[in-house]
């Protein structure tokens, strides 16, 4: 987290986070802390969303500090810090703060108890103080912008934003700056985000340039994806994973390729399709020279093992074919230009006809799984049999991903993965991944079939239970109409 955007996130958070009461804290992860509030803050005056947890980083890169709407599952055993932390804060109000941008911290004062000071670094554990230390109050005044350049404890960002600014501007932008207004703030990776005219501009890292009203919403932005992306196993060293993007890049450009062949194929079947009353559909022959209604004489590459009829189908069936393929590779270009994963399909073992075990999904050993992408870009997993559901919910499921069964029988559980527990999933996708879920149920054979769906947070394994049985906190249903094609349209493995 920027430590100019810090300049403006710190009277924010205090201004908001006056008045609520501390109920208790989490540690999810080493240097991850989450702690819960009520009532409820608006990171808006104006509309929603709630939030009732500060989530915290600790590192003096990569910390982040924000309030959100969700929290990270945490371990049933808290760490002794977290303990700590909760005897001392547990029913205690927020009576007021302080910040010091230059260094990132933030002090949180509380109602009478154990310590009056909940102090907040991206250099270390959050503790509870009796009192600030000393340098908390000192931070830089520059009475003119080449004092701020010259001064090495400037930050980067306002250096360059300095840089760039009209030299006849610069005064009216640092006193902006230190006086803590701003028109706005970016998620983006521009350098040019801050313009002229609208006051200085901590910006984050992002792939898109997005403008905020305020520091809490770009805060929450940038946070909740950098915070629960941090706490997901590490993943290959980017070094590696570039030079991975270009061989799927290069793979991709040849399907593309044979992909257009195949979807070129329309014009043959429309060739023969409009000759046909000249011709002797059931008859077999070879290549022929026919008229296209718009594009002239072609020669078409009939296949003389089929009949004339035959071959339009198959001509019709390719192109059809190709325009679904090009669909789901321009969906993978757009993945692998992103930097996302590529879908994981089981390997062939060498001399054989059967398949290898398949290869995992993220984390976990090797378990037998359907892997579906739906409409919507959505990664949809689904069990082959009772050890690989319970598999899939105790092991590659998060606690803020959808978890779906056929409701009233036996069948396979279904997961859709989210990134973060913010990530809205679209109604098409939880249709689809509902209609999987009948499709390998009891109620298979059925034109249409109730399913349940919940977070899998809501689901809980049965101690001593068969695998895969499960009882559920709550959930609701999705009565959808079951569509056989559907698997083979959403299939990533083979």
């Amino acid at each position: 987290m920027d430590v100019a955007f810090f300049r403006h996130l710190g009277p924010e958070l205090i201004r908001v986070l006056g008045g609520v009461r501390f109920d208790t804290v989490f540690s999810p992860a080493p240097g991850f802390w989450t702690f819960v509030f009520t009532p409820p803050v608006s990171l808006r005056d104006d509309s929603p969303p709630e939030c009732k947890f500060l989530l915290a980083r600790v590192d003096p890169r990569d910390g982040v500090l924000f309030l959100s709407p969700e929290k990270p599952a945490n371990p049933l055993q808290p760490p002794a810090k977290a303990m700590w932390l909760r005897k001392r804060l547990r029913g205690r109000k927020v009576v007021g703060g302080r910040f010091d941008w230059p260094r990132k911290r933030l002090a949180l004062e509380l109602s009478p108890g154990e310590g009056r000071w909940l102090f907040v670094t991206m250099e270390d554990d959050p503790v509870v103080l009796d009192s600030l230390p000393d340098d908390f109050t000192l931070e830089p005044r520059w009475d003119s912008p080449r004092e701020a350049l010259e001064d090495p404890a400037c930050p980067r960002s306002l250096r360059r934003a300095l840089e760039r600014e009209d030299p006849e501007d610069r005064q009216a932008f640092l006193d902006a700056f230190l006086d803590g207004r701003s028109a706005g703030f970016f998620l983006g990776e521009s350098k040019e985000a801050a313009r002229p005219g609208e006051g200085p501009l901590p910006w984050l890292p992002g792939r898109e340039s997005v403008r905020f009203k305020n520091a809490l919403e770009a805060a929450l932005a940038y946070g909740r994806t950098a915070y629960f992306a941090a706490l997901a196993p590490p993943g290959e060293e980017p070094k590696r994973a570039e030079v991975r993007r270009k061989k799927r890049l290069s793979a991709l450009d040849q399907d593309q390729r044979r992909l257009e062949g195949l979807a070129a194929q329309h014009l043959y079947g429309e060739a023969v399709a409009a000759n046909l009353s000249a011709l002797d559909p059931k008859a077999k022959s070879g290549p022929l020279e026919l008229s296209h209604p718009e594009h002239g004489p072609m020669a078409v590459p009939l296949d003389p093992s089929l009949t004339i009829l035959e071959n339009m189908e198959r001509f019709f069936r390719k192109a059809a074919k190709g325009r679904r393929g090009q669909l789901h590779v321009e969906r993978l270009r757009r993945e692998a230009e992103d930097g996302l994963p590529a879908p994981v399909r089981p390997r062939q073992a060498q001399g054989s006809a059967k398949p290898a075990k398949p290869v995992p999904y993220g984390r976990g050993s090797a378990i037998p799984l359907h892997r579906f992408r739906s409409s919507d870009g959505f990664v949809i997993l689904r069990g082959k049999n009772s050890a690989a559901n319970h598999k899939l919910l105790s092991e590659l499921a998060s606690p803020f991903d959808y978890w779906l069964h056929a409701e009233g029988g036996p069948g396979a559980h279904v997961i859709v993965k989210r990134d973060h527990p913010g990530q809205d999933i679209p109604e098409s996708t939880l249709v689809q991944a509902a209609i999987l879920a009948g499709l390998s149920s009891w109620r298979a054979g059925d034109s249409k079939a109730n399913v349940l769906y919940a977070q899998a947070r809501e689901v809980r394994k049965m101690k001593g239970a068969a695998l895969g049985q499960v009882r559920l906190d709550s959930a609701k249903t999705l009565l959808v109409d079951l569509d056989p094609s559907l698997e083979d349209r959403l299939r990533m493995d083979s």
